[in-house]
């Protein structure tokens, strides 16, 4: 089963998700954002059963490892990653962290720019996402956590590892 994993909330990338959803008609698709947008699927004439939400993530790296199981539960054999263009970079060193080689991924950018802090923040972002993959714990900011609370559930699937005050 082939699955388009639409990374944040942003309806511009729901759009880039909506095209590939046409050409893989029996694709699942599964939003990982803190406000999904499945209005803008089911408007388009997306099936609600082809869509699966998971509002637990605070960032790229959870958005990752908390869909992981979700994904490996659907037996998917590749997976399109929609994320924005300036997010690429970063979004797929998180992906092969995660996966690891597991199973196909592919990057479906939307617009064009580019960030390059994003470039330096990529890094760490993968070491923090192998540790996790290693040993089950998640490093991450207490501060970029509490900072992004009103946008994600409480339910917490990983072991964790706060850093900062």
């Amino acid at each position: 089963m082939d699955v388009i994993l639409h990374l944040g909330g942003n309806s511009q990338r729901a759009q880039t998700a909506i095209e590939l959803a046409n050409a893989f008609p029996d694709a699942k698709i599964v939003i990982s954002s803190e406000t999904p947008c499945t209005g803008v699927y089911t408007n388009a004439g997306i099936d609600r059963e082809r869509i699966i939400v998971n509002d637990e993530a605070w960032d790229t790296v959870t958005n990752l490892t908390h869909t992981y199981k979700e994904l490996k539960r659907l037996h998917c054999k590749r997976v399109f990653v929609v994320t924005d263009m300036f997010h690429t970079y970063r979004s797929s060193l998180i992906t092969a962290a995660v996966w690891g080689g597991r199973i196909p991924f592919y990057m479906v950018p939307h617009g064009f720019s580019i960030n390059k802090k994003d470039e330096k923040y990529a890094i760490g972002q993968f070491f923090v996402t192998l540790l996790w993959r290693l040993t089950g714990v998640l490093v991450y900011s207490k501060k970029l956590k509490e900072n992004r609370k009103s946008i994600y559930t409480e339910t917490e699937k990983h072991s964790l590892f706060e850093l900062g005050y």
